[in-house]
Order: structure tokens, then sequence, then C-alpha cells
């Protein structure tokens, strides 16, 4: 037996037993009732990438997987005991695992489980500085100022020919840079890039603050501004990949999604739905298109109190607030 139709044997007794009213998200989790717990709401999900495969319930946080290995996880047998598949079946393909082992591809003999991305530790140039530092009138300093972001955060200035007119956000892990994201102050045309992203896949901007925060809520919202403004976490866009939901589910808080009012945002709206996370939509004024203007007219602690209040769990009504943004 060939290494790949191991590997086959091993997806196809876990995925042709899924429910039948499985879903599937646009990042490729196929999603159904975790049974290992009480979800009636499809939040648990498995996703094959190559010859892995990963299962992660976003409520009891159940996690397993594989990976070539002549092992079957003892987690992986009983998640597929607990989806009806017969101990014979189990068993013929743990005993094809060892028999073949030598057909394996193998990287790791253990047992995969699916964790958060780990991140690679970067330096900041030479050139830099920090927004506090720069002398008043500075283009960088003043757009800083007129965010309300200056003192809410430590905000950066490279003085390279790239970087010369851009703000400067850097992103934190474990107390240590492992990317940032440059906002041009005044872009000088269409061509020229308003956002340069250094970043690494699945990093979560600001999370580092929540994980040993006595907050029993994180709020989730697009962009980088947004987040410093009212202390929240970003997903640095308008989707969510598996190791950012990962990392979020991870914190065990309340978790609120506040999305923009465009296009974009009914696109993260859906994919807050899959992984079983509130959503809010606050009655801000119609100007108000997202967290940043919201805070620069009611101020953030208004802001924050109006999308804590107005976040709703109920996926019929996110999705019927969700068709008037």
């Amino acid at each position: 037996m060939h290494h790949h139709e191991l590997v086959e044997q091993v997806h196809r007794i876990l995925m042709d037993n899924l429910p039948l009213n499985s879903g599937k998200t646009p990042s490729g989790w196929v999603t159904f009732d975790c049974p290992m717990c009480s979800d009636k709401r499809k939040r648990a999900g498995v996703i094959q990438s190559g010859a892995k495969i990963s299962y992660h319930c976003f409520n009891c946080q159940y996690t397993t997987g594989w990976e070539p290995s002549p092992k079957l996880g003892q987690k992986y047998r009983k998640l597929c005991e607990a989806l009806g598949v017969s101990n014979k079946d189990i068993h013929k393909v743990v005993l094809d695992l060892m028999k073949y082992s030598e057909e394996l591809e193998i990287d790791d003999s253990t047992e995969y489980v699916y964790t958060a991305t780990s991140f690679k530790t970067q330096q900041l140039p030479e050139q830099t500085t920090l927004v506090e530092h720069l002398d008043d009138g500075h283009p960088v300093k003043e757009y800083a100022k007129q965010r309300g972001l200056l003192g809410n955060f430590p905000l950066m200035h490279i003085n390279t020919s790239l970087y010369n007119k851009r703000l400067v956000v850097p992103f934190m892990y474990n107390n240590e840079l492992i990317g940032w994201t440059g906002r041009h102050v005044n872009p000088p045309n269409k061509e020229t890039a308003k956002y340069l992203l250094n970043t690494q896949p699945g990093y979560v901007f600001n999370i580092d603050r929540y994980v040993e925060s006595d907050r029993d809520f994180v709020i989730v919202v697009e962009g980088v501004f947004d987040a410093i403004l009212i202390d929240g976490i970003s997903v640095l866009g308008n989707g969510v990949t598996p190791e950012q939901a990962q990392l979020i589910s991870k914190l065990n808080k309340r978790v609120i999604l506040c999305p923009d009012r465009d296009s974009a945002g009914k696109d993260l709206i859906q994919t807050a739905i899959e992984l079983g996370w509130e959503v809010s939509f606050p009655k801000w004024a119609p100007e108000c298109k997202d967290v940043a203007d919201a805070v620069s007219r009611y101020g953030r602690l208004l802001t924050m109190k109006t999308i804590t209040d107005s976040a709703i769990s109920n996926e019929l009504k996110i999705q019927v607030q969700a068709k008037m943004l």
C-alpha cells in the first residue's frame, strides 16, 4: 500500500462519516455539530491540508488530527467512534498504518495536534524612532494626533524612502516583534499603496493584550487603528484564517465582532457566525463607517459600551441585521 493510499484511508474514515448537513466555509473548513459535546450550532470543523487533517471544536475546544505517522492518536480514534465509525474499521486503519509504515513520508511520529502558527522574530530598521519623539508639525506625528492614536500605542516612524511618510504600527507576539504595518499619511496618487503590510500567517494584532487580561470579552475588528482605539484585536482584513480563529478561541473569552459597514464586513459576519462569535450592530450615526469614525464622534468608552450592548448571538437576527448594512 502506497503513501497516498494510507493518507486517503485515514482521511476518509473521518470525512466519509461526517453528518449529512455539514457546511463548508470559504477557507476550507467543513463544519458540523461537534459529537464530543452538546454543540448545536456547527461550531466544530475539520480541514484537510495536503497529507494533514485537523479537527477543532470552538465550543468544547476538542482538538485532534493526523499527519503521516504509523500511529493513529487516541483522540482521533475517539472522534471517529463518536461519529459512528465501527471499531473494526478503526482497527483496520491502525493495523495498516503499522504494517505499511515504511511507505509513509514521516515528519513526526507523534499525533498531529492543530496549533496556532509560531512566529519568527523580526528587527525594525535602524532608522526607526517613536512617533512621540518626532518634531511637532511632522506630517506623521500630526496624522497620529488627528486620528487620536498618539499616546495609546507605541507608534513608530522609519526614516527610509519607503516608509518616510508612513505611520508604522509594530506587531508584537509574546513580547517579541514579529512584523509591522505602515500607513501612508497622504498618498500622492492611486498607485501608492495606502498600507504596506509586513506580517506572518495566522497573526492577530494586539492579542497579547488579552492573554492574561481579566476582561471577559474581546472585540474583533478589521483594522489596526480600530483595534488601538478601543483596545480590541484586529484580524488585519475582512477574513479569518483557521490559525487566527484558534488563536482567538484559546483566549476562552466572549468574542464580539464589530464589522465595518460595507460589503467586506458582510463576509466577515458570515465567518463569525460559523465560528459561534457574537456580532455587534451599534446604532451609530450614518457617517460612522467603522470603529474609528465612532470613536471620533462618541469617544472611546461610549463606543465600547455601544458595541458590547448591541452584541447578538442569534444567527437569524445576525443575518437580518447584516442585510441592512
